[in-house]
Formats: C-alpha cells, sequence, structure tokens
C-alpha cells in the first residue's frame, strides 16, 4: 500500500497536535494560538489528501465512461456490419 506524502503528515502534525493539546492541558506549555495553528494545518492536510483523491477518482471515473462509449460504438458498428 502506497503511502501518500499528505497522509503521513497529517498522522505527524495530529500527534503533534494532541502531544501541544496534553502539554496545554497540564500547564507550562506554548501559547494555545500555537496548538490551534497545528490542529488548524492537520485539518487543512486532511481535507487536501481526500480532496486529491476525489479528483483522481473522477479523473478514473472519465476514463472509464470513455471506454464504454467507444465500446458502444464498436457494439452498434459491429452490429450495422451483420446486417
Amino acid at each position: 500500500m502506497k503511502k501518500d506524502i499528505k497522509e503521513i503528515l497529517f498522522w505527524i502534525f495530529l500527534l503533534i497536535g494532541i502531544a501541544l493539546l496534553i502539554w496545554n492541558v497540564f500547564g507550562n506549555s506554548p501559547t494555545e494560538l500555537i496548538t490551534l495553528s497545528t490542529l488548524i494545518f492537520t485539518l487543512l492536510l486532511k481535507v487536501w489528501s481526500i480532496s486529491d483523491r476525489q479528483i483522481k477518482s473522477e479523473v478514473k471515473t472519465n476514463r472509464l465512461e470513455r471506454s464504454f462509449m467507444k465500446l458502444v460504438k464498436d457494439f452498434k458498428e459491429h452490429k450495422h456490419k451483420k446486417n
């Protein structure tokens, strides 16, 4: 299974965000802005990854649709040649 760099970065930043959140709860932590920024960036990576997968899926669907259209055309031509 091939891992995308965005997925790897998502998991790394998620772990960092959770660690910062826990650190923030127990005190002596960096500012809340840093924690919030890390978590927002993590969500941004996940949305980016999901949108890329959806675009790739649409491209595959379009290719498949074109292939079926060619197949239908070939069947129609074959049917007309028999008649």
